[in-house]
């Protein structure tokens, strides 16, 4: 009996279903929405079926990988009725609940509110009445102080011997 190549096998089908099935568990693999560590199999099928007199055989090749299905995905949703309308809305959460101020948009609020009073604090030209906002980071609290607007130096000492 001759040498058969597979290579040459169904001229050239089998060998180009071979890598494209190894191209497909390749990117299966490289996947992210895969799990990673559960094996891929490529399953070769070389189908012989000889005639009445076993003298022609009809030969199929056949590749067939075994992938990875692809994780599902987890979602949660805010449900819940219209008072005024009395429609039943929904809305998908991300990072956030809809309506829910961010992190950055607290901060971008306040570097704004803090541009602001430093304006302000400028506008009234050492005046005693401009007054200094700031914000307690852990609590959320504003805290009002009166704005240095001056850069003298008083000494209590002669001002209590007078």
């Amino acid at each position: 009996m001759e040498h058969f190549n597979l290579e040459e096998l169904a001229g050239g089908a089998f060998t180009e279903q071979i890598n494209r099935e190894i191209r497909n568990v390749m990117e299966n693999i490289q996947d992210p929405n895969t799990e990673a560590k559960k094996p891929r199999k490529i399953t070769a099928t070389i189908t012989f079926k000889p005639n009445d007199k076993r003298d022609f055989i009809t030969t199929s090749v056949e590749a067939k990988p075994t992938l990875v299905p692809a994780l599902g995905a987890v979602t949660a949703i805010s449900a819940g009725k219209n008072l005024k309308t009395g429609e039943v809305e929904a809305v998908e959460i991300g990072n956030q609940i809809p309506g829910q101020m961010s992190m950055d948009e607290v901060e971008a609020i306040q570097a704004v509110q803090e541009r602001r009073d430093k304006q302000e604090a400028d506008s009234h030209n050492g005046e005693s009445n401009a007054m200094v906002r700031t914000v307690d980071q852990s609590t959320g609290e504003i805290y009002e102080s009166p704005a240095s607007t001056s850069n003298n130096v008083i000494d209590l000492r002669a001002a209590r011997q007078a």
